[in-house]
């Protein structure tokens, strides 16, 4: 009876502040904890209004028990159902995304981003930016918002770089995977976040793209991210290659009756793009046979 009424409560007046009296304060949260978790039913709750609030309760759940913990390589493992989480290739940042289905086949998408930089652990929200493209900035409170699937840590000239591979699906226009360049900047200790957990700077997009053309888009200047766009009926894969230095892309063109530059009418053909990380760049290698 007990657990169930802190269940309700959770979910009925959910926020950071309140969550965080109902589990200790340990990396674990607890049975009461997970219950609230898993009765946030985002993704088939009758209307779109009450999926998107019952993932701004998942949301907050999140952010009180990453805030207290100091060890992302352990927290939330396994993440709650339907929470997607993700470590990088150097094991210091671990992403956590989840998208609640909208009306007419549209997401919200909803990210935060635990990292282990030297001797602090932090903890960045992620606030979705509602358009973006190939050139556009953005930082933690504008994230190119979608699925982050993958994050590789890349050194060049001592320097780590980060890249995620996201996804943004979509079930009437053009679905987007793409490649986006992470910047970290320095740790924010004091504050006003709170002791435990700050936030880290974090900045999207970044000019490492050698390249003129990319999935049907010409650049007159570098891009700050690589979009490959398809039909929302077909899947087109993007991945990291056995090399962190490699990224495998399905080559998309129109399908059939489909024009030039309409990506809700391209699909995969029978190539895949390659792309290298070589001098701190990404370049585009010959298309070759999968």
């Amino acid at each position: 009876m007990l657990r169930a009424l802190a269940v309700a409560l959770l979910l009925s007046a959910c926020t950071e502040a309140t969550a965080r009296g109902f589990f200790s304060t340990t990396s674990s949260p607890d049975s009461t904890w997970w219950a609230a978790a898993q009765a946030c039913r985002f993704r088939d709750d009758s209307t779109a209004a009450l999926r998107l609030a019952h993932g701004q309760r998942l949301d907050s759940l999140l952010t009180a028990v990453l805030r207290l913990s100091s060890d992302p390589l352990t927290a939330l493992n396994p993440a709650p159902e339907g929470v997607l989480r993700v470590m990088s290739s150097d094991k210091k940042v671990v992403a956590y995304s989840f998208a609640v289905p909208l009306s007419s086949g549209d997401y919200a998408f909803f990210g935060q981003v635990h990292a282990q930089m030297g001797p602090i652990t932090t903890l960045t929200p992620l606030t979705p930016s509602p358009t973006f493209d190939a050139f556009t900035e953005g930082d933690a409170n504008h994230w190119p918002s979608g699925l982050i699937y993958s994050l590789q840590a890349t050194t060049y000239r001592r320097t780590t770089r980060y890249h995620a591979l996201m996804f943004r699906p979509h079930a009437q226009q053009a679905q987007q995977k793409w490649v986006e360049p992470w910047v970290f900047g320095r740790p924010l200790r004091g504050s006003s976040a709170g002791a435990e957990c700050p936030p880290l700077p974090l900045y999207f997009g970044a000019r490492v793209f050698a390249l003129k053309d990319f999935a049907g888009e010409h650049f007159n200047s570098p891009p700050k991210r690589l979009l490959l766009r398809y039909a929302p009926e077909v899947s087109a894969s993007m991945r990291f290659g056995k090399s962190g230095n490699e990224i495998l892309v399905d080559e998309v063109a129109p399908m059939r009756h489909g024009r030039a530059g309409d990506f809700r009418t391209y699909g995969p053909t029978l190539a895949v793009d390659r792309l290298l990380f070589e001098q701190g760049k990404w370049t585009h290698q010959p298309v070759e046979n999968p």
